[in-house]
Order: structure tokens, then sequence, then C-alpha cells
């Protein structure tokens, strides 16, 4: 049962076609906002070998539904610490029949089992919620990875310098793989220690 604040959407990207359900007081509720699509297209085409995906605040689910329905074989693991988001992303896959992705509450990496290992872990992060909760999951990242697995992160462009910084200081790298006039597509590479 669709509530009073919700929206029907759609996302077509490439050969990807979803329908999708968002409400008013999750972020994006009108659509696929450009940062996430930025983040997905570089995914698409940059990193198009993934199995095992962590969605770091997945919201409504933008980024976890595009990548669970471009590669059907793969593992989404989708978190995020607002119930609400939670629900709308379950209700989002089942809309769209996609059983490879797995969705749980977590703050942070709290409720991820620690023996978990992701080739990508992809966030749009809530960069509002400030620098200690963003440098704390950056960093928290590095553990979550496999061996020669990528973070990677949209933001907005003004925050790339510190982004960067964090980056640095947690994996010794980053690279830019996309620029908008908004945003910035940032990742950081676990080398083989």
């Amino acid at each position: 049962m669709k509530s009073e604040n919700s929206r029907d959407i759609t996302i077509k990207i490439g050969a990807i076609n979803l329908k999708c359900e968002t409400k008013s007081d999750l972020f994006s509720p009108k659509g696929l906002d450009s940062g996430s699509r930025l983040l997905i297209e570089d995914v698409l085409s940059n990193f198009p070998k993934y199995k095992n995906v962590l969605d770091w605040g997945c919201g409504w689910g933008a980024i976890s539904l595009c990548l669970a329905k471009n590669k059907p074989e793969s593992k989404i693991l989708a978190i995020d610490t607002d119930i609400a988001a939670i629900s709308m992303i379950k209700k989002n896959s089942t809309l769209n029949s996609l059983s490879n992705i797995e969705v749980s509450p977590s703050h942070g990496y709290e409720d991820v089992p620690d023996d978990r290992r992701f080739d990508l872990i992809v966030s749009n992060p809530p960069t509002h919620r400030g620098r200690e909760v963003i440098d704390n999951m950056i960093k928290d990242s590095h553990k979550y990875l496999a061996e020669n697995g990528n973070l990677i992160l949209v933001v907005e462009s003004r925050l790339k310098p510190w982004i960067a910084r964090s980056m640095n200081e947690s994996f010794g790298n980053h690279k830019i793989l996309s620029r908008s006039a908004k945003h910035v597509v940032v990742f950081s590479h676990k080398s083989l220690s």
C-alpha cells in the first residue's frame, strides 16, 4: 500500500529500466539525483566485473537497484540508519523482482559482519552529517574491502579536497573518475598488503 507522501518514479540508465517508489522525507524524493547517476555510470563503465558490493547509506535504493539490475549474479548489501529508507529499498527490490539485494539497517558499519568483504563499496554519503561521520566511513571502509577492492564516492565538487585528504590518509591514494558541474566521483584502491 502506497503512503500519502510517496511518489512513483522511473530510472533509466543504458539498458537499466527500473520502477521505484520514493518518499518525500528521503534524499532525492523526485527521482535519481545527478550525483548518484554519475556514480552509477562510472561503476558500470570502469568496474564492470563487480561481484560483492556494499552501498553505504543506500537511501531508497537508487545505486543498489541499478547495480543489482545490471548484474543479477552480483550480491549487493544495502545499509542505512534510516528505517524509512530500509523499508523503501526493500519495497523497490520487490517491485523490480531483484533477489540479489540484501538490506540491513546499520549505523555505519556497526551491523555489517566483521568477516564480510566487498570488491566495491559505493556511496553518495550524507555529507550534511559532518566530517567525523564521513571520515570514519572512509577509514572503516578499508577493513571491509577485499584485497584490490575499491571505495567509490560521489560528493559535491566543493568537498573534493576534504574527501581526497581523508581517502589518502586511509588508503594512501585517491583518483578522480569523473566530474560534472556540481559533483565529482572519487575512488580509492585497496592494494595488496
